[in-house]
């Protein structure tokens, strides 16, 4: 048996997409948990996402988030951004930090340079993806609980001005 899915373009309305996003938005402002709290679940997500846990990060996130009680929606939504696409070129530029910080030494003998370059790949990969994910990790903080933030102080702004 054969299940055929097709959707035109004509089938997605913009409008009804962005009216959906502000509506998630809005319930993510107004959950009970702070700005901090929100912001580092998606800095958690964040930082799980840019390691090399393929198939584990999913279930790491929320297993951290469940553990440090952090909220989960935005483990979640961090997640849904850091997918494979996006994080590809950050595991790329991993690998090129981490060769720049530990290049394989020459050896004359064909199998220990073999093994060199492994425990040089290895070594300097982990170690550049550590660094990579920590300095991304820190960023998206600091620019979430700023988005935050500004989108509370704009939503409280608009509910005095309205009383």
């Amino acid at each position: 048996m054969e299940m055929k899915v097709a959707v035109s373009l004509n089938q997605i309305h913009l409008p009804n997409l962005m009216a959906l996003a502000k509506e998630k938005v809005t319930t993510l402002l107004n959950a009970e948990a702070s700005a901090q709290n929100q912001a580092m679940g998606f800095a958690v997500g964040t930082f799980i996402s840019l390691l090399p846990t393929p198939g584990f990060n999913f279930a790491l996130a929320l297993l951290l988030a469940s553990w440090f009680r952090l909220h989960k929606a935005t483990v979640l939504l961090s997640l849904a951004i850091w997918n494979v696409f996006v994080t590809a070129p950050f595991f790329a530029l991993s690998y090129r930090l981490g060769n720049w910080l530990f290049p394989a030494p020459a050896t004359t003998s064909v199998t220990a340079q073999w093994q060199a370059q492994v425990i040089s790949f290895v070594q300097g990969f982990l170690v550049g993806n550590l660094i990579i994910a920590g300095l991304v990790t820190a960023v998206s903080y600091t620019i979430v609980l700023a988005i935050i933030w500004l989108l509370r102080e704009k939503r409280g702004s608009n509910v005095t001005s309205a009383s």
